[in-house]
């Protein structure tokens, strides 16, 4: 069973400068995005990223990314 992993964008404000949890989680679950969607040629505000989980069938469940978070932004569910 995958689980369900939820990012709290309003508790993760700047996830470009943190990325604790994008750095800790060893089989690379969470991914960076953006609120907006690429923009070809153009500079996109830091304020529109955000961390989202990308490969779920990789998570096993080991919990770092909602230890290290310093906000308690993450949430995973299975």
């Amino acid at each position: 069973m995958l689980p369900t992993i939820t990012v709290n964008n309003k508790k993760c404000t700047d996830p470009l400068s943190c990325r604790k949890c994008l750095l800790i989680c060893p089989t690379h679950v969470l991914g960076l995005g953006t609120k907006v969607g690429p923009k070809k040629h153009q500079e996109i505000d830091p304020s529109q990223f955000i961390v989202a989980g990308v490969r779920f069938e990789k998570c096993t469940g080991c919990m770092d990314c909602v230890n290290v978070c310093p906000k308690s932004a993450i949430q995973v569910s299975f």
